[in-house]
Protein backbone atom coordinates (compact mmCIF):
# COMPACT_ATOMS: atom_id res chain seq x y z
CA UNK A 1 0.00 0.00 0.00
CA UNK A 2 1.27 3.70 -1.31
CA UNK A 3 1.46 5.48 2.38
CA UNK A 4 -0.12 9.28 2.32
CA UNK A 5 1.54 11.82 1.09
CA UNK A 6 0.68 15.20 -0.17
CA UNK A 7 0.55 15.58 -3.90
CA UNK A 8 2.85 17.51 -5.44
CA UNK A 9 2.77 16.53 -9.35
CA UNK A 10 0.13 15.19 -11.36
CA UNK A 11 0.40 13.25 -14.64
CA UNK A 12 -2.76 13.04 -17.21
CA UNK A 13 -3.07 10.80 -20.30
CA UNK A 14 -4.86 12.82 -22.63
CA UNK A 15 -7.14 10.31 -25.42
CA UNK A 16 -9.76 9.07 -23.65
CA UNK A 17 -8.89 11.37 -20.34
CA UNK A 18 -9.10 14.88 -21.47
CA UNK A 19 -10.83 14.84 -24.85
CA UNK A 20 -13.34 12.12 -26.28
CA UNK A 21 -11.10 11.15 -29.15
CA UNK A 22 -10.64 7.18 -29.05
CA UNK A 23 -13.32 6.35 -30.91
CA UNK A 24 -12.03 8.80 -33.75
CA UNK A 25 -9.09 7.23 -33.46
CA UNK A 26 -10.58 4.09 -33.81
CA UNK A 27 -12.51 4.79 -36.95
CA UNK A 28 -9.87 6.33 -38.45
CA UNK A 29 -7.41 2.98 -38.64
CA UNK A 30 -10.38 1.49 -40.64
CA UNK A 31 -10.40 4.49 -43.26
CA UNK A 32 -6.75 3.52 -44.18
CA UNK A 33 -8.27 0.18 -45.24
CA UNK A 34 -11.11 0.11 -46.85
CA UNK A 35 -11.31 -3.19 -48.34
CA UNK A 36 -12.99 -5.81 -46.05
CA UNK A 37 -10.50 -8.50 -45.44
CA UNK A 38 -8.12 -5.80 -44.50
CA UNK A 39 -10.55 -4.45 -41.87
CA UNK A 40 -10.66 -7.50 -40.50
CA UNK A 41 -7.21 -7.65 -39.53
CA UNK A 42 -7.51 -3.88 -38.31
CA UNK A 43 -10.28 -5.29 -36.14
CA UNK A 44 -8.25 -7.72 -34.80
CA UNK A 45 -5.14 -5.52 -33.60
CA UNK A 46 -7.55 -3.20 -32.39
CA UNK A 47 -8.74 -5.64 -29.96
CA UNK A 48 -5.42 -6.83 -29.51
CA UNK A 49 -3.18 -3.46 -29.07
CA UNK A 50 -5.36 -0.51 -28.79
CA UNK A 51 -3.24 1.36 -26.28
CA UNK A 52 -0.05 0.78 -28.48
CA UNK A 53 1.14 3.84 -30.49
CA UNK A 54 0.10 4.58 -33.90
CA UNK A 55 3.40 3.32 -35.13
CA UNK A 56 3.40 -0.25 -33.80
CA UNK A 57 -0.16 -0.57 -34.95
CA UNK A 58 0.02 0.34 -38.17
CA UNK A 59 3.35 -2.03 -38.43
CA UNK A 60 0.87 -4.97 -37.20
CA UNK A 61 -1.99 -4.16 -39.79
CA UNK A 62 0.80 -4.77 -42.70
CA UNK A 63 2.67 -7.37 -40.80
CA UNK A 64 -0.67 -9.59 -41.17
CA UNK A 65 -1.98 -8.54 -43.86
CA UNK A 66 1.38 -9.13 -46.04
CA UNK A 67 3.01 -12.01 -43.92
CA UNK A 68 5.60 -10.06 -43.30
CA UNK A 69 6.38 -9.61 -46.85
CA UNK A 70 6.24 -5.98 -47.23
CA UNK A 71 8.59 -3.81 -49.89
CA UNK A 72 9.42 -0.78 -48.26
CA UNK A 73 7.94 -1.81 -44.92
CA UNK A 74 9.21 1.22 -42.80
CA UNK A 75 8.36 3.52 -44.96
CA UNK A 76 4.90 2.30 -45.69
CA UNK A 77 4.12 2.19 -41.89
CA UNK A 78 5.40 5.92 -41.71
CA UNK A 79 3.17 6.86 -45.05
CA UNK A 80 0.59 5.91 -43.07
CA UNK A 81 1.04 7.06 -39.72
CA UNK A 82 1.30 10.59 -41.44
CA UNK A 83 -2.20 10.20 -43.16
CA UNK A 84 -3.73 9.03 -40.25
CA UNK A 85 -2.17 12.20 -37.95
CA UNK A 86 -3.46 14.06 -40.39
CA UNK A 87 -7.20 12.98 -39.96
CA UNK A 88 -6.74 12.21 -36.05
CA UNK A 89 -5.27 16.08 -35.34
CA UNK A 90 -7.57 17.46 -37.09
CA UNK A 91 -10.53 16.37 -35.60
CA UNK A 92 -8.91 16.14 -32.35
CA UNK A 93 -8.85 19.47 -32.22
CA UNK A 94 -12.42 19.95 -32.37
CA UNK A 95 -13.81 16.68 -30.81
CA UNK A 96 -15.47 16.86 -27.13
CA UNK A 97 -13.29 17.29 -23.83
CA UNK A 98 -13.73 14.87 -21.92
CA UNK A 99 -16.92 16.43 -18.74
CA UNK A 100 -15.11 18.31 -16.48
CA UNK A 101 -11.62 18.25 -18.07
CA UNK A 102 -11.62 22.02 -18.42
CA UNK A 103 -12.49 22.76 -15.21
CA UNK A 104 -9.91 19.77 -13.80
CA UNK A 105 -6.99 21.14 -15.17
CA UNK A 106 -7.87 24.65 -14.30
CA UNK A 107 -8.01 23.55 -10.69
CA UNK A 108 -4.74 21.05 -11.34
CA UNK A 109 -2.59 23.83 -12.83
CA UNK A 110 -3.26 26.39 -9.56
CA UNK A 111 -2.68 23.77 -6.99
CA UNK A 112 0.40 20.88 -8.38
CA UNK A 113 2.93 20.56 -11.07
CA UNK A 114 0.92 19.17 -14.20
CA UNK A 115 2.08 17.40 -16.86
CA UNK A 116 0.75 15.05 -19.87
CA UNK A 117 1.97 11.77 -21.11
CA UNK A 118 0.39 10.48 -24.02
CA UNK A 119 1.17 7.70 -27.12
CA UNK A 120 -0.07 10.49 -29.18
CA UNK A 121 3.16 11.66 -31.45
CA UNK A 122 4.45 14.56 -29.38
CA UNK A 123 4.71 16.91 -32.34
CA UNK A 124 0.82 16.46 -32.63
CA UNK A 125 0.29 16.14 -29.21
CA UNK A 126 1.66 19.87 -28.19
CA UNK A 127 -0.29 21.07 -31.28
CA UNK A 128 -3.69 19.92 -30.43
CA UNK A 129 -3.13 20.94 -26.76
CA UNK A 130 -1.41 24.66 -28.17
CA UNK A 131 -5.32 24.98 -30.17
CA UNK A 132 -7.36 24.20 -26.85
CA UNK A 133 -5.46 26.73 -25.30
CA UNK A 134 -4.47 24.47 -22.42
CA UNK A 135 -0.52 25.04 -23.10
CA UNK A 136 -0.05 27.05 -19.88
CA UNK A 137 -1.81 24.33 -18.13
CA UNK A 138 1.39 22.10 -18.65
CA UNK A 139 5.13 22.27 -16.73
CA UNK A 140 5.62 19.83 -20.02
CA UNK A 141 4.19 17.55 -22.46
CA UNK A 142 5.34 14.03 -23.63
CA UNK A 143 4.16 11.73 -26.20
CA UNK A 144 5.55 9.21 -28.51
CA UNK A 145 8.36 7.88 -28.56
CA UNK A 146 8.30 7.72 -25.01
CA UNK A 147 6.83 5.21 -22.95
CA UNK A 148 4.46 5.97 -20.45
CA UNK A 149 6.67 4.00 -17.72
CA UNK A 150 9.65 5.51 -18.26
CA UNK A 151 8.50 9.33 -18.55
CA UNK A 152 6.68 9.14 -15.58
CA UNK A 153 10.11 7.85 -13.70
CA UNK A 154 11.76 11.06 -15.84
CA UNK A 155 9.08 13.16 -14.29
CA UNK A 156 9.48 11.86 -10.88
CA UNK A 157 13.23 12.26 -11.00
CA UNK A 158 13.18 16.06 -12.63
CA UNK A 159 10.92 17.42 -9.71
CA UNK A 160 13.01 15.15 -7.28
CA UNK A 161 9.89 14.17 -5.37
CA UNK A 162 8.41 10.85 -3.60
CA UNK A 163 6.93 8.56 -6.00
CA UNK A 164 4.16 8.62 -3.02
CA UNK A 165 3.64 12.37 -3.83
CA UNK A 166 3.11 11.93 -7.64
CA UNK A 167 -0.73 10.73 -9.20
CA UNK A 168 -1.13 9.47 -12.28
CA UNK A 169 -4.54 9.97 -13.93
CA UNK A 170 -5.91 8.00 -17.10
CA UNK A 171 -8.36 5.27 -18.96
CA UNK A 172 -6.05 3.37 -19.90
CA UNK A 173 -4.30 -0.18 -18.22
CA UNK A 174 -0.78 1.44 -19.60
CA UNK A 175 -1.56 4.57 -17.20
CA UNK A 176 -2.43 2.04 -14.33
CA UNK A 177 0.95 0.03 -14.94
CA UNK A 178 2.60 3.05 -15.11
CA UNK A 179 1.55 3.81 -11.70
CA UNK A 180 1.91 0.96 -10.43
CA UNK A 181 5.74 0.47 -11.67
CA UNK A 182 6.87 3.54 -10.07
CA UNK A 183 4.47 3.81 -6.70
CA UNK A 184 2.80 6.50 -7.38
CA UNK A 185 -1.01 6.88 -6.72
CA UNK A 186 -3.85 6.28 -10.14
CA UNK A 187 -7.18 7.63 -10.49
CA UNK A 188 -9.07 5.71 -13.22
CA UNK A 189 -11.43 7.59 -15.63
CA UNK A 190 -14.47 6.61 -16.99
CA UNK A 191 -16.84 8.60 -18.96
CA UNK A 192 -16.26 11.86 -16.81
CA UNK A 193 -12.62 13.37 -15.28
CA UNK A 194 -12.81 12.32 -11.77
CA UNK A 195 -12.36 15.52 -10.05
CA UNK A 196 -13.99 15.02 -6.88
CA UNK A 197 -11.80 12.19 -6.57
CA UNK A 198 -9.23 14.28 -7.28
CA UNK A 199 -9.58 16.84 -4.93
CA UNK A 200 -10.37 14.21 -2.03
CA UNK A 201 -6.62 12.71 -2.72
CA UNK A 202 -5.26 16.36 -2.84
CA UNK A 203 -7.16 17.24 0.33
CA UNK A 204 -6.47 14.70 2.85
Amino acid sequence: MIPHETIKVAVLDFDGTLIDSNSLMYKSFFKLFPDGTTQDIVRAVLDEMFEASRFEILAEILARRDHCRLKNFRSEVLSLATVFNNIVVGEAKHCREIEGAAEALAFLSSRVRLYVSSTTPEEALKEIIAYRGWSDYFVDVFGYPRKKTETLAMIIDREKVKSARVMVVGDGESDRISARENRCKFIPVDEAFPLSEVVSLLEE
